[in-house]
């Protein structure tokens, strides 16, 4: 038997998978789910809003089990981006949530509110009667959201074939910019943001032409 026989060649890395799990044909429920050999990263956890068939959305599972995703990281406080955390916490995620310091404290505050709002829209529907369950629940509550921010944390090693950088805020205070590496074969090469080969983003912000020079004369 030859060397090469005795010692097989490991199997070829496969090609990062990129889901659009929200922030499609909607302005809202932005999740980018991410999955390579080494790790499964949820990029944005937020929640859908608007009418009744999106907020409908927020009670689906998700195509994954929360207990699988390695990591999730928050690009900014908005709760179309962060929302769904506590829901994703109550169905078994227990890992890091990457994000900034500012975003970290931000994202409380919001989940906080949400979970309020949930909690008395569930109150009000028990009380009056127009719901169609019997009882009426919130989406989740203010102890989901408790266990939700012990998990905040800004360690950025989740995986070989994944990182992302801090950058200048622009949407809201703390916000950040990712930029991510997938595997070509055993190297993990950097490339510049002109040599992307593509960038994800919500429907609302890639649907459309732009016209390079901002917003036309009559807009500003």
């Amino acid at each position: 038997m030859s060397e090469a026989e005795s010692h097989p060649a490991a199997p070829a890395s496969r090609p990062a998978l990129l889901r659009f799990l929200g922030g499609v044909r909607t302005v809202t429920g932005s999740k980018f789910l991410i999955e390579s050999d080494h790790a499964r990263v949820l990029v944005d956890c937020g929640l859908f809003q608007g009418f009744a068939d999106l907020r409908r959305r927020n009670w689906a599972k998700l195509p994954c089990d929360a207990s699988s995703i390695h990591a999730v990281v928050i690009t900014h406080a908005h709760l179309d981006h962060c929302g769904y955390l506590p829901r994703l916490v109550r169905h078994g995620f227990r890992v890091p949530i990457l994000t900034s310091a500012h975003t970290a404290r931000l994202a409380e505050i919001v989940l906080r509110d949400s979970a309020r709002l949930q909690m008395e829209a569930a109150q009000h529907a028990n009380e009056h009667g127009w719901s169609k369950h019997r009882p009426a629940r919130p989406l989740y509550d203010e102890t989901d959201v408790d266990t939700t921010v012990r998990f905040f944390d800004r360690s950025w090693a989740v995986g070989r074939s994944e990182s992302w950088l801090t950058g200048t805020p622009r949407t809201v205070l703390g916000a950040l910019v990712l930029r991510f590496r997938v595997p070509v074969g055993d190297a993990y090469p950097v490339c510049a943001p002109s040599q992307a080969g593509g960038i994800p983003t919500t429907w609302p912000y890639g649907c459309g032409h732009r016209r390079r020079g901002g917003p036309e004369p009559s807009l500003r």
